[in-house]
């Protein structure tokens, strides 16, 4: 998967992210959010956004982890606090919740699966400063159901996806988890995430509702106002 955008397949809807089409390689990198038709509808329609992102492994570069963290606060920026932020995606992060200590204003849950490592800093970091939960870490499901990717050496289950959600709509978040059989079909070795969410959509704001247009009938006894108003009318035609 290369390049990044919105493409549209019959009713479904492809929010897709993937490494830079001048760049191509055997081994490509990308994710990718499906919509079906009534989730497409109720995206146009809400007011919501949704990004759907991929993080360099903690392999790459540090400067490279940076950018992307940089890129992500950015786009943040332009999202309007009113609005419900969704993201989705290979964040390529470990991170460890505390069971003990937790709390409304926690940003990661308690149903983690690994230790934290420098990406699952950074991705901790980002979520606090501005008001995001990992959504699936407050989900408790089996370990079949939280895990993503099985390292191909030591194969030990890891939880490197993640579906992010700004804070103030986190009670529209009702459960996150992973399922293993759809992986097969679409070449992956990550697995399928599940998101359900219940939107509420946007009432039209006064300011866009079309206005009526009202008439004084008093003023058309004024035989002045009358013939003014012919006038003016004949000359528009004429022009």
């Amino acid at each position: 998967m290369y390049d990044s955008g919105v493409k549209f397949v019959n009713d479904y809807t492809m929010i897709y992210s993937g490494a830079p089409s001048d760049n191509k390689t055997r081994k490509a990198h990308g994710v990718a959010i499906c919509l079906d038709p009534i989730a497409t509808k109720v995206w146009k329609d809400s007011g919501s956004e949704w990004e759907a992102v991929i993080n360099p492994s903690t392999k790459k570069v540090a400067e490279d982890a940076d950018k992307f963290y940089f890129d992500l606060q950015d786009t943040i920026n332009n999202v309007s606090t009113n609005d419900m932020l969704i993201i989705m995606g290979d964040l390529n992060a470990w991170m460890s919740g505390n069971q003990q200590q937790l709390s409304p204003t926690n940003c990661v849950g308690p149903f983690t699966v690994d230790v934290e490592n420098e990406n699952g800093t950074r991705l901790k970091n980002l979520c606090e400063i501005n008001n995001i939960i990992v959504s699936n870490t407050f989900f408790q499901h089996k370990l079949l159901h939280q895990t993503f990717w099985i390292h191909p050496g030591n194969k030990i289950w890891h939880m490197l996806d993640y579906m992010l959600a700004n804070k103030k709509f986190r009670s529209s978040v009702e459960d996150v988890q992973m399922y293993r059989r759809a992986s097969g079909a679409i070449g992956t070795d990550h697995h399928l995430m599940r998101t359900k969410i219940k939107i509420h959509l946007k009432s039209r704001r006064k300011g866009d509702l079309q206005k009526k247009i009202s008439m004084d009938a008093v003023k058309l006894k004024d035989e002045k106002l009358v013939e003014a108003f012919q006038k003016d009318l004949r000359e528009m035609v004429d022009d």
